[in-house]
């Protein structure tokens, strides 16, 4: 059975409206992607088509993984990443791959008023590995929720910074 859970934040100061202009610029989202802390990132797409905007992406993260799983994997962790966003309503799609028998996918929204903005990201974690694939899924949501807020405070610096430009 997958493992479900979900991250919430708000960044204060930065509009709904403000927002949704700026999000639609697809080079903050390559700029964020390339801020990550990961290895190797490769875009592998950036396209806009009317309100649906698809950013695919692979790249290596740095991750702490328990030592019975470093074994069993040999630290092969290089995740694909598709995001395919719906600029017309604030939500999009995630979908991790990697080269683990892991498959992740969040639905994210994005509400707001003239004040602040309200991220929801609600993930579903499988990891296919007999036994240890329970307590995998539980680590995996320690390195999503990690990964998740560096995300996010580097899209909040990315939004002010295009604010004051």
């Amino acid at each position: 059975m997958a493992h479900q859970f979900t991250i919430e934040a708000k960044i204060q100061g930065i509009s709904l409206a403000d927002f949704t202009r700026l999000a639609t610029d697809i080079k903050m989202h390559e700029t964020v992607c390339q801020r990550i802390p990961a290895q190797n990132l490769e875009i592998l797409e950036s396209h806009l088509d009317g309100d649906i905007y698809t950013l695919k992406r692979a790249y290596n993260l740095d991750v702490k993984i328990p030592d019975m799983a470093k074994k069993m994997l040999k630290d092969a962790f290089r995740l694909h990443r598709t995001d395919v966003s719906n600029f017309a309503n604030m939500t999009s799609t995630v979908k991790l791959g990697a080269n683990l028998p892991i498959i992740a996918s969040c639905e994210r929204s994005v509400k707001g008023n003239d004040s602040e903005i309200e991220l929801r990201l609600q993930w579903t974690v499988n990891v296919k590995v007999p036994l240890i694939g329970g307590m995998l899924e539980k680590h995996a949501e320690g390195e999503i929720r990690k990964f998740s807020g560096i995300e996010i405070d580097i899209i909040e610096d990315e939004l002010r910074k295009q604010l004051v430009a």
